[in-house]
């Protein structure tokens, strides 16, 4: 019985250092910001025609895409640990927490995004792999290293980052770069200013700690209202401008204006309650769903057309 009961608590200590494991890489890549970013990424292939590709081209597209997304956000979170432990929101994540080895994150996290843009060259494409460096290089060097403690400015270096897996995505579909992987790429862009800056409205007291001057920080309400605004505006002209190259249909357009009319409405409703933090909250929560709606609409669109 002795046996019997030690097999069960050694099974329960190993299903509880795979849970703990598991949790500590979800939140050292940011497993919801990471899925969205590869969302996008996927979106962008399949509109490019990815979907009559091989099945494991499409496994592939998602192993190596959350492997490249996970491991910049991880060196990212190595760089920007000393902030996190300034701020409520982030002091708990295993880095500030003490919970795993900065230089361990580090050396690992470079050795997976190498290791992404190996198996991308080969197993996708040279220009799936070009895209992936993009997004590295503009999210750790440009925004991270660079301009994130300086310049609320920032945010377009951080834009340009998370447009980089869209422009992957067509680029894997393609084997090329062009004018519709830009656009894609703009999309996510365009996005970016009302993610970051609902949010970091809401936990403006946060980033004024770990002295970050995000645009909520260090202006007013209309002026980060402006900017989403004109976020939503260009949000819609991308739209527009893929549907008339064809890379869209009448239905993805229809829900991109709609979702690009919400997104400035938000904007308006924030101006008018000075940024609070309950309506920028809410406004974080559906700008993400707009987002993540749009990228399905444009996906079973092009299904539905390819069975017709």
């Amino acid at each position: 019985m002795n046996g019997a009961g030690g097999s069960v608590q050694m099974n329960k200590i190993g299903r509880a250092a795979s849970t703990s494991l598991m949790h500590v890489i979800g939140e050292l890549t940011k497993f919801k910001q990471t899925m969205l970013l590869l969302f996008s990424m996927y979106t962008a292939f399949i509109a490019g025609g990815g979907l009559h590709k091989p099945i494991e081209t499409h496994l592939w597209l998602w192993i190596i895409g959350y492997m490249a997304i996970g491991s910049t956000t991880a060196v990212n979170m190595y760089f920007d640990r000393d902030i996190d432990a300034l701020m409520a929101r982030t002091n708990k994540r295993p880095l500030p927490s003490g919970l795993v080895k900065p230089r361990s994150v580090l050396y690992l996290s470079i050795s997976l995004f190498i290791i992404s843009l190996v198996l991308g060259a080969l197993l996708v494409n040279v220009y799936y792999s070009l895209a992936i460096f993009v997004g590295f290089f503009f999210d750790i060097i440009a925004y991270t290293l660079l301009l994130k403690r300086r310049t609320p400015l920032s945010i377009i270096m951080g834009a340009v980052a998370g447009g980089a897996p869209a422009l992957g995505g067509w680029a894997a579909a393609t084997s090329s770069i062009t004018a519709p992987a830009v656009l894609f790429s703009l999309l996510v862009a365009a996005w970016v200013p009302s993610h970051i800056w609902f949010l970091a409205s809401y936990y403006r007291e946060d980033y004024a700690a770990a002295n970050v001057p995000m645009l909520p920080v260090v202006a007013d309400a209309t002026a980060v209202g402006t900017g989403i605004g004109l976020g939503a505006l260009v949000l819609a002209h991308v739209i527009i401008a893929l549907w008339l190259l064809g890379a869209v249909g009448v239905a993805s357009l229809a829900y991109g204006l709609l979702a690009s009319s919400h997104i400035f409405s938000l904007a308006v409703e924030y101006v008018d309650k000075k940024g609070d933090k309950e309506t920028s909250f809410k406004a974080f929560k559906m700008v993400n769903m707009h987002l993540g709606m749009l990228f399905l609409v444009i996906i079973l669109e092009k299904a539905l057309m390819a069975l017709s």
